[in-house]
C-alpha cells in the first residue's frame, strides 16, 4: 500500500471517529433535554400521595398551628354564583408549573365565566413540591392565601392567587420571601397588620396540609386537576372544557 493510500486511509478513519463523537454528543444533549423537560413536568404534576418530599412534614405530622381561615368551604375557597350552570374543582399547587401554564391559559375564560354568573369555582390549593424550592415556598405561598382569605375575604384570595402564579418562581431556586408575600398581599387587598402576622407565624400550615391530605382521599394525584361537573380533568381538558363556557 502506497504512503497516499496510507494517509487517505487515516483520514477517513479520522472523519468517520469526529463524525461518531458529533452524533454520541448530540444524543447526550438530547437525552438531558428531554430528562430535563420530563422532570419538570413530572415535579410540577405528579405527587406521591401522603408524603411530602422534603421529609419535614407529611399529612400525619401537621405544622405548628391548626387554624381554619375564615371564608373557607372545607378545604375549598369558593367563587361565583352558587346556581352557575357550570361547577368546576381546581386543585392546584402555587410552585406548579403545569399549573402556572393552566393558569396563564385560562384565566380569562374563568373570570369571563365568573362575571357571566355561568361558572362556579372553587380553588382547592394544595402543597408537596417545597422540595422544588430552595426555601420551602409552596407551603409558605400556600399559607399566605389563606391568611389573605381569612382576613380580607374571596375577591382579595383571587387576586392573591393570580398574582402568584404571574409570578412563580423557577423550580429550585428561593421563592419570594414572606416580605414579599405580605406586599401582595396588601395589595390583594389585605389589612398589613393582620395579615403580616398570619403569613410570618404560618397560622394555616396544618391545614394546607390537611388540604393536601384530602385531596390524596379524593382520589387525585397530581396538579393541575380539574373537575367540572364531576369529571375529573387534566390540564388540557380542563382548559377546553373551560373555554367551552364561555363561547
Amino acid at each position: 500500500m502506497s504512503k497516499d493510500s496510507r494517509s487517505n486511509r487515516d483520514k477517513a478513519a479520522a472523519l468517520r471517529a469526529a463524525r461518531a463523537r458529533t452524533a454520541r454528543r448530540r444524543r447526550w444533549r438530547l437525552a438531558g433535554v428531554l430528562t430535563i423537560v420530563l422532570a419538570v413536568t413530572v415535579g410540577g404534576a405528579i405527587w406521591y400521595a401522603g408524603q411530602d418530599p422534603t421529609g419535614q412534614r407529611t399529612a400525619s405530622s401537621g405544622g405548628a398551628h391548626s387554624g381554619v381561615p375564615s371564608g373557607a368551604d372545607g378545604y375549598g375557597v369558593v367563587i361565583g354564583q352558587p346556581d352557575a350552570p357550570t361547577s368546576a374543582v381546581i386543585y392546584e399547587d402555587f410552585q406548579c408549573p403545569v399549573c402556572k401554564a393552566f393558569e396563564d391559559a385560562g384565566a380569562q375564560p374563568i373570570d369571563v365565566g365568573i362575571a357571566r354568573g355561568e361558572l362556579r369555582v372553587e380553588y382547592r390549593i394544595v402543597s408537596f413540591l417545597d422540595a422544588a424550592s430552595a426555601n420551602q415556598y409552596s407551603s409558605r405561598a400556600a399559607n399566605a392565601a389563606a391568611a389573605v382569605l381569612d382576613t380580607a375575604g374571596v375577591e382579595a384570595f383571587k387576586e392573591f392567587h393570580d398574582t402568584l402564579f404571574a409570578n412563580q418562581p423557577a423550580e429550585g431556586t428561593l421563592g419570594p420571601d414572606n416580605g414579599q408575600l405580605i406586599a401582595w398581599a396588601v395589595d390583594s387587598g389585605a389589612d398589613a397588620a393582620a395579615v403580616s402576622q398570619l403569613i410570618q407565624d404560618g397560622t394555616f400550615d396544618q391545614w394546607v396540609v390537611d388540604a393536601t391530605d384530602a385531596m390524596s382521599k379524593d382520589g387525585v394525584n397530581g396538579t393541575p386537576t380539574i373537575v367540572i361537573d364531576g369529571r375529573k380533568l387534566g390540564a388540557g381538558a380542563g382548559l377546553q372544557r373551560l373555554q367551552e363556557t364561555v363561547r
